[in-house]
């Protein structure tokens, strides 16, 4: 960052800084004062200063504000739970940085190399990029000569005014009550070791963040994202793990349904509510992320569906059983909901499970249609409506209303 872009964008990144300070001293919640409105304050001073410096060459980008506001909004007026506020910790600075790059860059496409961005802008080089600060800030002797005269003038008027309240204050009781109270307030305020230190740290941190970041943008405002490496393997090693684990799905649909047969849409027998939906529900969740897991590396890292049949029918088999999973957590979730009716974690779990599904559907039809680019904007939109939707329904005041419904 040159001198010239180094004076246009200081100012509003101190501006920026000092209005995180001041909210910080405002008697809002921990998690809405420290996390959500600095991260919003960051998000307006990255969009201003790309649109300043102009920058934003993909105007695309600005949709990425669209879910990066409903989650800030939802987070801020609705009683989120300590899982959502842990996971915006996470998803929001990543949506940011898909929205810096995606401004900054016009080929831009969703891939899982954004996280490569995301590294890029934060936190590499989050203190050598102070250096620039020094570099730009160069003091001349007309400048040291006005600083000295200015402290100068200061040092005399110090005794003078010291002198003059003393007169005013003896002469007025009423003024040197007034100028007591003012020097109380003072005192508390700009005096007080635990509110400069508190103050001092969240401008410090928060500058060097939000400068760093912004420098971080300039410095890799070109940046290509590289293709995926697509690996070479052994189908003969692929196939028989397939062959196994499909082997063993099988196995758990045939017990599974020769155990609800007798049983459909009630509790097994020798089962309480509880027990049926917990003692495995958790487990199949694990199941069908690690089914998801070896499948997207088969279908992204490999060419090994395109060179054999097999482990592409292997693949939409595991699929098949990974969907039957699904409905089974479904099965078990709703037959305890049924009974005790629903909680935050639990309409989590079934919008969890609602997205898994969608996703299977894409994957299959990634498979047998060969969809190419525009699956990963399927997988990135699924995921982000599936968040929002858990930050505006998963939440204690919606889930009493439903229940509620319910049980009229």
């Amino acid at each position: 960052m040159n001198k010239e872009l180094f004076k246009k964008n200081i100012i509003p990144i101190l501006i920026s800084t000092v209005l995180v300070m001041i909210i910080s001293n405002f008697k809002l919640h921990g998690y809405d004062k420290y996390f959500l409105f600095p991260i919003t304050i960051l998000t307006i001073t990255y969009v201003y200063i790309l649109n300043n410096n102009n920058l934003v060459i993909n105007k695309k980008g600005y949709y990425y504000l669209i879910p990066i506001t409903l989650i800030i909004t939802g987070t801020f007026f609705f009683k989120t739970n300590l899982s959502n506020m842990l996971i915006n910790i996470i998803i929001i600075p990543i949506l940011i940085s898909m929205l810096t790059l995606c401004l900054t860059n016009k080929n831009y496409q969703v891939s899982g190399k954004f996280l490569n961005w995301f590294v890029k802008l934060f936190p590499t080089d989050l203190l050598s990029n102070l250096e620039i600060i020094m570099n730009n800030i160069h003091i001349t002797n007309d400048k040291k000569k006005r600083v000295s005269n200015i402290a100068l003038g200061i040092l005399i008027s110090i005794p003078l005014v010291v002198a003059i309240l003393s007169l005013l204050t003896s002469a007025d009781m009423y003024f040197g009550a007034f100028i007591q109270k003012i020097s109380k307030n003072f005192t508390k305020l700009f005096l007080n070791f635990k509110f400069i230190k508190n103050n001092l740290l969240i401008f410090v941190i928060f500058f060097v963040i939000l400068f760093s970041t912004i420098v971080n943008i300039f410095k890799h405002k070109n940046t290509k994202l590289e293709n995926s490496k697509i690996r070479n393997i052994e189908s003969t090693i692929i196939s028989p793990i397939l062959i196994m684990m499909n082997f063993v799905f099988l196995l758990f649909v045939v017990s599974e349904i020769s155990k609800i047969t007798g049983n459909f849409l009630e509790l097994p027998a020798a089962y309480t509510y509880s027990e049926y939906a917990r003692e495995g529900f958790f487990q199949l969740l694990a199941v069908t992320v690690i089914n998801f897991t070896i499948i997207l590396l088969l279908l992204y890292k490999t060419d090994a569906l395109e060179k054999n049949k097999l482990l592409k029918h292997l693949i939409l088999l595991l699929i098949i059983f990974t969907v039957i999973l699904i409905f089974n957590s479904y099965y078990r979730m709703f037959l305890y909901i049924n009974r005790f009716g629903f909680t935050v974690l639990r309409m989590q779990v079934i919008l969890f499970l609602l997205m898994e599904l969608i996703l299977s559907f894409v994957i299959i039809k990634k498979i047998v249609t060969k969809l190419k680019s525009k699956d990963a904007y399927i997988f990135l939109y699924t995921i982000i409506t599936t968040y929002i939707i858990n930050i505006f329904i998963c939440n204690i005041n919606v889930i009493n209303v439903i229940n509620k419904l319910i049980n009229k």
